[in-house]
């Protein structure tokens, strides 16, 4: 599992420098306030994952796309730097971005929304950086488990939050599979899951950083 995770290199919202960056992405952050602190559950535990690492983030493009398409997408934004690594989960392909040095806590968040806002990409999420180290990316899926009966919960939860069901994959065994459009991350979702009538276990899944 994963626990303490460190913070952001740079807490402050003033404005970088040295990077290439569309004004809109700028201008709100002038007000902006602190960084987010993430967290979720891991049964009745808490783990702490601190604010979001600046340098990645992950996303996931329309499948339909080729490599050159999706090179092309990010070339629309100047705080990418490009495609670090792409990894197939149970759900799809999860592409790596690196992002431009001098980003903020707060800019890293606006440049996620701002990726998820082009119709060519279906999710976009946060990295986290584990032990001072290993860096570690929110994928779009939210391993369940469910109690004897459980699974009607299951697909009420599902439909109302606007993810996807997918299995079952092994014994009362089954993943959701978060999209932009869904009400909620996998962090979000994994721990409303968890006050969920019928739910055993859900644990959000992450990227390992290659």
């Amino acid at each position: 599992m994963i626990f303490t995770l460190a913070g952001c290199r740079q807490d402050n919202v003033s404005p970088i420098r040295n990077v290439r960056f569309d004004p809109k992405l700028l201008n709100p952050l002038k007000a902006a306030g602190g960084c987010t602190n993430y967290s979720y559950f891991s049964g009745a535990k808490l783990r702490n994952l601190g604010t979001i690492n600046t340098s990645r983030v992950v996303v996931a493009f329309d499948e339909n796309l080729t490599q050159a398409q999706r090179e092309q997408v990010i070339t629309r934004y100047g705080f990418v730097a490009g495609i670090h690594s792409q990894r197939a989960s149970q759900t799809g392909m999860m592409f790596t971005l690196n992002l431009m040095n001098g980003l903020n806590c707060a800019q890293t968040e606006q440049a996620i929304r701002e990726l998820a806002k082009d119709k060519a990409i279906k999710y976009a999420g946060p990295y986290f950086v584990m032990d001072g180290n290993q860096q570690i990316g929110l994928s779009n899926e939210v391993m369940v488990k469910t109690d004897a009966g459980g699974v009607p919960s299951l697909k009420e939860f599902a439909a109302n939050y606007h993810a996807k069901l997918i299995g079952p994959l092994g014994a009362d065994t089954y993943l959701l599979q978060v999209d932009k459009y869904s009400r909620g991350n996998a962090l979000e979702l994994s721990d409303l899951l968890k006050e969920q009538k019928g739910i055993a276990h859900a644990t959000p899944d992450f990227i390992l950083a290659q």
